[in-house]
């Protein structure tokens, strides 16, 4: 395999390193998963919380490592925690309250509650209205490293709990159609051009995407064994449709359906260490999470989790 070019700078303390071991945006995606984690648009360089040793644990969860450790010039402000982000907030209604969700940047808060299911933008109130349950969304919120301001003001009940899925044995699902359209075009125009150049800091606006676009899923190309419905795993009445993201916890190979193709690609985006593997375009899930943890994850998100 040839040596990847691509690295993102980044500074931890008072030294320098550099990210690297995949494509920008890939690298992009993991540094932005990094609670705490601020871009300088000054020097042109994403600043860490430290130790760099619990930072390079971290990536190597995605596959990526850190080399260089030249130290700066000068000590950089030491970067900030969820709370100390600064004002950046996104309005949202939930629940029929108006909260807020704080603790990152705009652009990074923007993409999050984007990728949230049942989210709508009103124009006349500017407010992110987001359907289904307040627990759930205050969960996913805070899944993302983010907060719910104002949360107290309605009632949070609990997750309701869910059995872990019988893979004994299910009909093949109907053949793969990719999604011709993208959702919301009219709130949501192409990436800027910046987005490959890592010296150009992100923009302010609040009209556009910040994350890398995804690739569609290729029809698949094997027969799949004949397996039964798996228990508990059903969305809600109506959710099924032919969009599928195809996942693989350990070596357990696993099928997340049952809603938009956005939707769904933006609950596996929220898994932490998860990493797409481009070669065989399936997204790899750490065994650490467990095929319990991650059934109650899309299940409270209204999918459906099958075995492929």
């Amino acid at each position: 395999m040839s040596e990847r070019k691509d690295r993102i700078r980044i500074q931890i303390g008072d030294q320098e390193f550099n990210v690297v071991g995949g494509t920008f945006q890939e690298m992009l995606s993991a540094v932005k998963q990094i609670n705490g984690r601020r871009f300088v648009s000054e020097l042109k360089v994403w600043q860490l919380p430290g130790p760099a040793e619990e930072v390079q644990r971290q990536l190597e969860i995605s596959g990526y490592s850190l080399e260089g450790g030249a130290p700066v010039a000068s000590a950089p402000p030491a970067a900030s925690g969820p709370t100390g982000t600064g004002g950046d907030r996104i309005r949202v209604l939930v629940g029929g309250q108006r909260l807020a969700v704080v603790g990152g940047n705009f652009q990074d808060m923007l993409a999050m509650v984007k990728g949230l299911p049942g989210r709508r933008f009103d124009s006349d109130t500017k407010l992110w209205e987001i359907s289904g349950d307040p627990g759930v969304i205050k969960g996913m919120v805070e899944a993302a490293g983010f907060q719910l301001e104002g949360a107290a003001k309605i009632p949070l009940g609990p997750v309701p709990p869910m059995e872990a899925p019988n893979f004994s044995g299910h009909a093949a699902p109907p053949p793969y159609q990719a999604p011709d359209f993208f959702d919301e075009p009219d709130e949501a125009p192409e990436p800027p051009p910046w987005w490959d150049d890592e010296l150009a800091p992100p923009p302010v606006a609040d009209d556009f995407f910040d994350e890398p676009l995804f690739e569609p899923e290729p029809p698949p190309t094997r027969p799949k064994p004949a397996m039964a419905a798996p228990a508990a795993a059903a969305g809600p009445a109506g959710r099924r449709g032919g969009d599928r993201v195809r996942i693989r916890l350990g070596d357990v190979p696993l099928v997340v359906s049952g809603g938009e193709f956005q939707a769904i690609l933006a609950l596996v985006k929220s898994i932490p260490g998860r990493r797409f593997n481009g070669d065989e375009r399936i997204w790899e899930i750490p065994e650490t999470v467990g095929l319990e943890s991650l059934g109650q994850r899309v299940a409270a998100a209204g999918f459906v989790l099958e075995q492929e």
